[in-house]
């Protein structure tokens, strides 16, 4: 039995989380899972479909009526504990210790992505031509930067009016171990001991005397 535990948790982390895009003119769908299993959105027929292993378990609507939820209101009691408070000077105090460590994380989970498929064209704009500048002028930059992955997409920029319109295919994906081991080394590169006295608070003090 634990020989079996054993192989299901190696060939579980050796699944990927992937994120599939594509949108055509008649076909605009988004998918988010690991590996074969997960959830897809259409665009067009404004529906979720649940998958596992590829196949289609469960198919709703969101077109359907909205629901009227009534919003109950829960007494809160009042207490005679002291209130716990939780200062900004101590969370300020936090940012430079785990901006480092988030940074770290973010650039090594970027690394590790794989692009499985990217390819198409997309046009568009904004209402201000600057803004539509910006965009054009970061494209520019990615595709400078990297171009044998930003290269896959065209991007042509709408000058006139606000507009999107794609003919896109993009799959990404990162196997699972990477992920847990990048969390874990982030887990030990934060200052755990403050982050816990921050969540737990300090005690207000009485000003009755």
């Amino acid at each position: 039995m634990i020989t079996a535990l054993i192989i299901i948790i190696a060939l579980t982390l050796l699944l990927k989380i992937r994120l599939k895009l594509q949108l055509e003119e008649m076909h605009k769908i988004a998918f988010f899972g690991l590996g074969r299993s997960g959830v897809s959105y259409d665009f067009i027929s404004h529906r979720i479909v649940l998958q596992l292993f590829g196949k289609k378990v469960k198919e709703l609507s969101t077109e359907s009526e909205t629901e009227k939820v009534e919003k109950v209101r829960k007494t809160t009691k009042i207490s005679d504990k002291p209130k716990r408070v939780r200062p900004l000077a101590d969370i300020l105090k936090l940012i430079p210790k785990s901006s480092q460590a988030f940074y770290k994380y973010t650039i090594s989970i970027l690394k590790d992505i794989i692009v499985e498929e990217l390819e198409g064209q997309v046009s568009g704009g904004f209402d201000s031509p600057d803004i539509t500048g910006q965009l054009f002028g970061y494209y520019q930059a990615a595709y400078y930067a990297v171009p044998s992955v930003v290269g896959r997409v065209q991007y042509y920029p709408n000058w006139v009016e606000a507009s999107f319109d794609a003919n896109l295919k993009a799959s990404v994906a990162i196997p699972l171990y990477k992920i847990m081991y990048r969390s874990i080394i982030l887990f030990f590169s934060l200052p755990l001991r403050d982050i816990l006295k921050i969540t737990i608070g300090r005690k207000e003090r009485s000003h009755d005397g």
